[in-house]
């Protein structure tokens, strides 16, 4: 039973039922381990180097489980070195022909090509709401409530995100709405580690299990 009554919010742990099909749906379809060698795995899209426990720039295992959705499962993006990044979009490298039809598009709209206006650019997506709770400082040195000399205070608070947030993003959130600076943010969610900054929620299972587990929080990790 967990009761924070801190920012207008009240979190209490219910029971949680299971039914057959969200059972089913957890179920993984693993291969006959007798026929995998030891060396080598089934490396797909979502694990191209099986058994070295990481995809992407960082140690983050892969995440294809079989109840997520597509948008959910982590690709990663292969060089041709065999290098893996996290997020990695190619340079503006028009043809003549797409450079001319960007430079006039651009004159005709009077903005330059490629210019993003500054903004939300997660508005008008879905949300959801996240306990946050900081195992780092006591009530005193974080929170939604801001006293007179500009100190945040008041503990556990509640973030509105959407899922297709990234985690760098995410950490700039925390910081304006609690007071904590992005460097003492050590992430964690269900007891998974939110090491890599260019994942989004989804990608680490916060929007799939927020469905069953609201009251699961984001935790600020000691260590």
């Amino acid at each position: 039973m967990v009761d924070t009554n801190t920012d207008n919010t009240s979190i209490t742990s219910l029971p949680v039922s299971w039914d057959e099909d969200a059972l089913g749906s957890c179920k993984a379809n693993y291969p006959n381990i007798s026929s995998l060698s030891l060396q080598s795995g089934p490396a797909s899209r979502y694990n191209p180097t099986p058994g070295s426990g990481r995809t992407g720039f960082l140690s983050v295992p892969p995440n294809n489980y079989p109840f997520y959705s597509d948008d959910e499962k982590y690709v990663p993006i292969m060089q041709a070195d065999g290098g893996q990044l996290s997020e990695w979009k190619p340079m503006y490298n028009p043809s003549p022909e797409q450079a001319e039809i960007d430079r006039k598009a651009a004159y005709e709209a009077g903005v330059p090509h490629g210019y993003v206006a500054p903004g939300d650019k997660y508005a008008g997506l879905p949300t959801i709401s996240l306990l946050v709770v900081s195992d780092l400082h006591t009530e005193i040195e974080y929170g939604s409530q801001v006293s007179k000399q500009g100190k945040h205070c008041g503990g556990p608070f509640r973030i509105h995100v959407s899922p297709k947030m990234h985690v760098e993003d995410l950490r700039k959130v925390i910081r304006d709405k609690g007071g904590i600076m992005p460097g003492l943010q050590r992430l964690s969610y269900a007891g998974k580690n939110m090491e890599d900054s260019q994942r989004t929620l989804e990608h680490y299972g916060i929007a799939y299990w927020h469905k069953s587990f609201p009251h699961w929080p984001i935790k600020i990790r000691r260590y």
